[in-house]
């Protein structure tokens, strides 16, 4: 027998689709024949995954297992898998179902304040409602004892009552209106333009400068969101909320003032109070507006309350300022 050792596939010369790169530029060299370059050859890694998805060590233990007239895989770890599954989605259940539950839970007592929270709120507005009927109840009645003392009477405790800010007042003013920049976000900040996390907010300390130039500038009665400032109110911030009166305000921040239009304006923007408005717009972009008005009207404070009182009889002096300290023991 003889053998044709040009022949490819002979003992002599390889096969030229066995090849590699390296050897079939050798191959070239010697003038051996070469098969035609397949189309996905640079794709070695993508094909070999498409024609044999089984890794070959593993295809041929399940060839072994075959031969010896086995099953191709162990066939008892089967269901434990199983098992083993359905006993992590009954976990993964039970905690969805736990979690779930506490939500709800969270829900309802959330809405249950909520709902204490304005039912309480409507009995304070009733009960100050009824508190200033009572007293025009009893202004009424007093006007029946002796008409020309008490009418002296009343004229004085009606300015005293303005001064307080327990009666509703009306009269010409200016108003001022704020609101938060473009785009603002983050807490209100008691100190004004400090430690805001966005200084394009409207802050409780703006709120306080304001109404302090507009005090200065010669007003009579202010209001913010119609709650009147008094002696005991206080402008504060509490989380993300301004609160006049410990009610919370929502913007715009609306400030009106009673007093004569032209010198309160002048005396405002001629002020700190004004510099300090200008300031806002120009430097942290929020919106703000002051405009006149020929007839407002202030509502009363729902409650003014004191916790110490003495009568002056006249021509003597008023006693001593008691610290709040003092007074809370």
């Amino acid at each position: 027998m003889s053998w044709d050792r040009s022949a490819p596939g002979s003992r002599g010369l390889p096969d030229p689709a066995d090849l590699d790169e390296d050897e079939a530029e050798y191959g070239d060299k010697a003038g051996l024949p070469r098969a035609e370059r397949r189309k996905d050859a640079s794709m070695t890694l993508l094909t070999s995954m498409l024609e044999r998805p089984l890794d070959p060590g593993y295809a041929a233990m399940a060839k072994a297992r075959e031969a010896r007239g086995e099953p191709r895989s162990t066939g008892p770890r089967r269901p434990l898998l199983l098992i083993s599954l359905l006993l992590i989605g009954l976990l993964i259940g039970i905690s969805t179902a736990s979690l779930r539950a506490r939500q709800d839970v969270r829900s309802q007592t959330r809405g249950d304040l909520i709902e204490q929270i304005q039912s309480r709120q409507a009995a304070v507005d009733e009960g100050g409602e009824k508190a200033r009927r009572l007293q025009r109840q009893i202004d009424a009645a007093g006007s029946k004892i002796a008409p020309g003392e008490v009418e002296a009477r009343q004229q004085d405790q009606e300015a005293l009552r303005v001064t307080t800010g327990v009666v509703e007042v009306e009269g010409p003013g200016v108003t001022i209106t704020l609101d938060d920049a473009d785009g603002a976000g983050g807490s209100a900040d008691g100190d004004p333009r400090t430690g805001g996390s966005d200084e394009g907010r409207v802050q409780s300390g703006d709120l306080q400068i304001i109404t302090n130039g507009l005090w200065a500038a010669g007003a009579e009665a202010i209001a913010v969101n119609d709650q009147r400032l008094t002696a005991h109110s206080a402008i504060r911030f509490a989380g993300e909320a301004i609160l006049v009166n410990f009610r919370p305000l929502t913007r715009p921040y609306t400030i009106e003032a009673i007093g004569d239009p032209g010198q309160l304006r002048s005396g405002f923007e001629e002020g700190p109070g004004g510099a300090y408005l200008d300031m806002l717009g120009s430097d942290y972009d929020i919106p703000a507006s002051v405009s006149t008005d020929d007839t407002m009207t202030l509502p009363g404070a729902d409650e003014v309350s004191s916790a110490h009182a003495e009568v002056v009889s006249p021509g003597e002096d008023m006693p001593p300022e008691r610290p709040v300290e003092e007074e809370s023991r």
